[in-house]
């Protein structure tokens, strides 16, 4: 069994939350677009039976698709395949992890500093946008080598009270729900994060009890 330390797990924590982060800020500045000048999105809100997200994934502008920035590129599409779990791609694609991988490696070529689209198509804007704007994360500790089920808690007890920079200089800070700061956390929770996307609060609980 591996020695897990603090310094190995925010290596890839930090990737993780900051592709978290992205995608946070992406929604709440597409929902800030739909009342100009004043970014307050909060009186902005899904039809009867529409989902948050369906809501969001109508506002944005697939034009933003045919050249992504290299950094942002790698960020959401190819290491944040890992930011959602199988059976997320399966519900939305019909579709496995790899199938989707391919489909996106494919589609794109880089030319330095950023990937052009090359092969657009329905299918190809559908899983970019959704992969842009879905909060329907998988566990953040999830598909780590070094961290199995037992070293789960201990890996925890390390992230909690981390604070995450971002380059806007909005930070992010993880800690254990107790009882006095759970609110509506699910009790299932393990460690949550508080967001600040565009200096708003957004708490997301982003490990679970086994």
């Amino acid at each position: 069994m591996s020695v897990l330390t603090k310094n190995a797990l925010l290596a890839v924590v930090n990737k993780r939350i900051e592709s978290r982060y992205r995608r946070l800020l992406f929604v709440h500045k597409e929902l800030a677009k739909l009342k100009p000048g004043t970014g307050d999105s909060s009186s902005i809100k899904p039809i009867p039976g529409e989902s948050f997200e369906d809501f969001v994934f109508k506002q944005i502008d697939f034009s933003i698709y045919k050249k992504i920035d290299e950094e942002e590129f790698c960020l959401l599409y190819v290491e944040g395949l890992a930011d959602y779990d199988d059976s997320f791609f399966q519900k939305n694609f019909a579709k496995s992890r790899p199938e989707i991988c391919r489909i996106i490696r494919d589609a794109y070529i880089k030319e330095s500093p950023y990937y052009l689209c090359k092969k657009p198509g329905l299918l190809l804007l559908s899983i970019m946008r959704t992969m842009h704007s879905s909060l329907d994360f998988a566990p953040l500790l999830d598909n780590i080598d070094f961290i199995g089920k037992e070293q789960l808690k201990e890996a925890v007890e390390l992230l909690d009270g981390a604070l995450i920079s971002h380059n806007d200089g909005m930070e992010t800070k993880l800690f254990k729900p107790t009882a006095q700061n759970r609110g509506k956390i699910p009790p299932n929770s393990l460690l949550c994060g508080t967001f600040y996307p565009l200096g708003k609060a957004c708490t997301l609980s982003l490990v679970f009890f086994p």
